[in-house]
């Protein structure tokens, strides 16, 4: 994922990039919903299809990982607890 840079304003306003506004569907009265967390914060755009907005925000976060290799090993438990059965 490559990164962006945008300066604040005294006013406290940031320029979002036109890739991101073009990708998240971010237009003009767009809301912007500001979620604290411990790496930073996280920005969701309250689009009309949430759910395309926020596609891509945990890319690289190796949570698909993460999810595969928990239900690899939820399989081999329930396998192993059916060949007990048999």
């Amino acid at each position: 994922m490559k990164t962006q840079i945008s300066k604040v304003t005294s006013k406290g306003q940031i320029v979002i990039p036109r890739k991101l506004r073009e990708r998240y569907g971010i237009h003009t009265s767009t809301e912007i919903r500001w979620v604290e967390r411990q790496e930073g914060i996280l920005m969701i755009p309250l689009t009309e299809d949430t759910i395309a907005a926020a596609r891509g925000m945990l890319e690289g976060s190796g949570i698909l990982k993460a999810f595969q290799r928990e239900k690899r090993v939820e399989k081999r438990r329930e396998s192993n607890r059916l060949a007990k059965f048999k």
